[in-house]
């Protein structure tokens, strides 16, 4: 009997000194592997936020699918290296990647993405576009500063880096096959070289405004005839500059959605401040339902507020 004490004591002695004990793995706050149908053309948002974080949300970036294959990305904004793989992609399942222009909130996830691509057994290069510009304001500036930091890089061996004047009175086509067609014209955003993307496949079009005043001459008919528009919501209406001189007010977004005939707008790049911070009211996310609901006063269409990794089907 005592030494049937004994051992019970020591056994419970052990159980009381675990320093090991099993812990249940934390669940991911966004769900991962979420690709978008399987049949037809497929937006699919890899980042809904801007430079100032806020709302648990990724910087720029769009995914477009096709019949169940990933295409096209525009942008790659912070956070969109891991949202790509939520979305269970990696870079070298597409063909085409777009830049609007060199501000990190859309371009800082490039040097991560490619980096990754020398470890992948792509078949053909990836189309890169972007601005042309004077030094790293350009996309081969850009890819060369990367080059130089993170020499060697070989994925730059598997680049095909496609420059695009950023003209604001005509359209340019940046890539066309057999599948896709990519246009571009260029936007009003402060004084950095922006770009405006237009995706074609299968007769559908999505056109990607970009950063943008809206005050840009020729883009309302650059977006004609498309079946999806989406425009940046950075600001409120009580924004004042410098933050008007790079985005449009709700407005004046509902405006252009309106004057372009398109029938369904995607309203991303929301922003946010602490609410502590003096300016926090200028920006959309201070409260969105006003701010969506200024751009539904100009705009008779269907208007979908962005959250990363949402599928919207054409």
């Amino acid at each position: 009997m005592k030494n049937f004490l004994i051992l019970l004591f020591l056994l419970l002695l052990s159980i009381g000194c675990n320093t090991n004990p099993k812990i249940e793995p934390e669940q991911d706050s966004v769900e991962t592997n979420t690709p978008c149908d399987k049949t037809g053309l497929t937006l699919q948002i890899l980042g809904s936020g801007g430079p100032a974080a806020g709302d648990v949300r990724a910087s720029t970036g769009y995914l477009v699918w096709f019949n169940g294959r990933p295409v096209v990305m525009i942008d790659a904004g912070g956070g969109t290296y891991l949202r790509l793989q939520q979305a269970g992609v990696h870079i070298r399942d597409i063909k085409f990647l777009g830049i609007s222009h060199f501000h990190p909130d859309h371009a800082s996830e490039l040097p991560a993405l490619l980096w990754s691509d020398i470890f992948s057994s792509r078949p053909t290069p990836l189309n890169v576009s972007g601005p042309e510009g004077q030094g790293s304001d350009g996309i081969k500036g850009f890819l060369s500063a990367i080059n130089d930091m993170a020499a060697p890089i070989d994925a730059f061996t598997r680049i095909n880096a496609i420059e695009v004047f950023p003209q604001k009175d005509s359209i340019t086509t940046v890539y066309k096959d057999e599948l896709l067609e990519v246009i571009a014209i260029g936007v009003n955003h402060a004084n950095k070289p922006t770009l405006a993307y237009k995706v074609t496949i299968d007769h559908k079009s999505i056109v990607f405004g970009a950063d943008q005043t809206l005050d840009s001459p020729d883009f309302v008919n650059f977006v004609k005839g498309s079946d999806l528009l989406v425009l940046h919501l950075a600001i409120s209406e009580e924004a004042d500059k410098p933050f008007t001189n790079l985005h449009a007010k709700p407005g004046k977004v509902g405006t252009v959605a309106e004057e372009s005939g398109i029938q369904r707008v995607v309203l991303s790049h929301l922003m946010k401040l602490d609410a502590t911070d003096k300016r926090a009211n200028q920006f959309s996310l201070y409260d969105i339902n006003t701010t969506v609901r200024l751009v539904g006063s100009k705009f008779n269409g269907t208007i979908i507020v962005a959250e990363d990794l949402a599928c919207i089907s054409l």
